[in-house]
């Protein structure tokens, strides 16, 4: 995928040194008219004004141009005067981050106005030397400036040794930056997520040298060719980060959803069926309860275990046969309700939790409490159960669109594209659900 971005956006137009100066009048304006000044806060330099290219002593004298990958970790050549990494700053400010790798710090060394940028001693794991520390709202901004040179100068990147770059570099084609690099932007893309002035920044940029950053216009794009999702097949139709994300209100606020937190008033919230027919089950031996299977359902797992030489033969296609001894598990939530389906007529009763209890009707069981993980222990003869429902405290996630049952999650998207993790709490948002090869756009109430 990277090298595909590569062969996208390399070919673009070199606008020049000087042209940078021009392009900044549309691509780095303020709101207010101004210079927006990437490594200070403390200045309101008129673009183009007699302060451009100035001499300095101090921050505020004067703004020049800033590469944010410096110019002498790659030399000569376009990349100079590229337009997405070459961005205006005061002049000072950047003659105090010369060529120092970004980072965080403590501000040990220096800081500028306000604390806005500073330098010192790296606090970031696997480097240590000295850094310069960007503003926290420029980071994402930044961390999506380096993904782009990634992919635009893959043919170049694997050779860069100037200055302190192999501390940043790994001379390599593919991931390209050292370990503690790549996770601390990967960090500080999702902590700064894309805003507008970012959109409004690459657009200008692809009037001037007709080309984009595919990071700005898809965010998520980072994880899936450096993070969380580079198993999985990135979808160019989804709406990574296109427009702002509108959460319908609830029309009836007071009602109980299926996605509340489990109340008295609400106590039937996240309940799903478990049938053992429809289940995959592999073979698993349990330290102390022996041999036994495992299967994965509704985002539990859910385990038996023999405990006994009495085992006979253990189908797993339509029932599990519970003989005296033998445990049941549900993990991976707190469980509140259970509800057994018997296959057959042949019932024992069960222990949970140190309490008895026994078939009603030659049907079912029902028990109600709160246990995580759950356990259920035969007492006598045998039980075969066909299917259980269990209601649970707190899902992966219920109630997604397309989905007949809930379901395993394996990555978690909100609107924005940002990644959210493999569950998401019960909380209102809209959110695009990665399953395999589907994905399904959600809204949570």
């Amino acid at each position: 995928m990277k090298t595909a971005l590569y062969g996208i956006i390399h070919n673009h137009t070199n606008i020049g040194y000087d042209g940078l100066l021009s392009a900044y009048h549309e691509t780095d304006k303020r709101a207010d008219g101004y210079l927006r000044d990437w490594y200070s806060n403390a200045t309101n330099y008129v673009i183009g004004g007699p302060k451009e290219n100035h001499s300095y002593s101090g921050e505020g004298d004067g703004y020049n141009r800033e590469h944010l990958v410096p110019q002498s970790w790659f030399g000569s050549g376009e990349m100079k005067s590229d337009l997405v990494q070459v961005v205006p700053s005061d002049g000072y400010v950047n003659n105090r981050r010369g060529n120092y790798p970004l980072g965080e710090n403590n501000g040990g060394t220096w800081m500028s106005a306000n604390g806005y940028s500073k330098l010192g001693a790296c606090t970031v794991s696997g480097y240590s030397g000295q850094c310069f520390e960007p503003n926290d709202e420029v980071k994402g901004d930044i961390a999506r400036v380096y993904f782009y040179v990634l992919a635009c100068y893959e043919n170049l990147h694997p050779n860069w040794n100037g200055g302190s770059a192999s501390q940043v570099f790994d001379g390599k084609k593919y991931p390209g930056l050292k370990d503690w690099a790549l996770k601390m932007f990967l960090r500080w893309a999702k902590q700064d997520p894309v805003d507008d002035v970012e959109r409004a920044r690459n657009e200008a940029v692809y009037k001037w040298q007709k080309n984009r950053n595919p990071f700005i216009d898809y965010p998520s794009l980072c994880e899936y060719v450096w993070g969380d999702s580079v198993s999985y097949a990135f979808d160019v139709s989804l709406p990574h980060g296109q427009g702002e994300v509108v959460i319908p209100d609830d029309p009836n606020p007071d009602d109980p959803d299926p996605d509340d937190p489990v109340t008295p008033d609400n106590p039937g919230a996240h309940s799903g069926c478990i049938v053992f027919s429809q289940c995959t089950w592999t073979s698993e031996k349990h330290p102390t309860y022996g041999n036994g299977y495992t299967a994965t359902a509704n985002g539990l797992k859910i385990s038996y275990y023999t405990n006994t030489s009495q085992n006979g033969v253990i189908k797993t296609d339509a029932e599990v046969r519970l003989y005296k001894g033998a445990v049941l598990l549900i993990e991976g939530a707190e469980v509140t309700g259970v509800v057994f389906h018997a296959y057959d007529s042949k019932l024992a009763n069960m222990s949970i939790d140190g309490k008895s209890y026994a078939w009603q009707d030659k049907a079912t069981m029902t028990w109600t409490g709160s246990m995580n993980p759950f356990l259920v222990m035969a007492q006598d003869g045998q039980s075969r159960i066909a299917s259980m429902d269990v209601t649970i405290a707190e899902p992966l996630i219920t109630g997604v669109e397309d989905l007949g049952r809930p379901s395993v999650l394996r990555l978690v998207f909100d609107e924005q594209g940002r990644y959210v993790g493999h569950s998401v709490p019960a909380r209102r948002g809209i959110y695009l659900i990665r399953e395999g090869e589907r994905t399904i756009k959600s809204l949570v109430r």
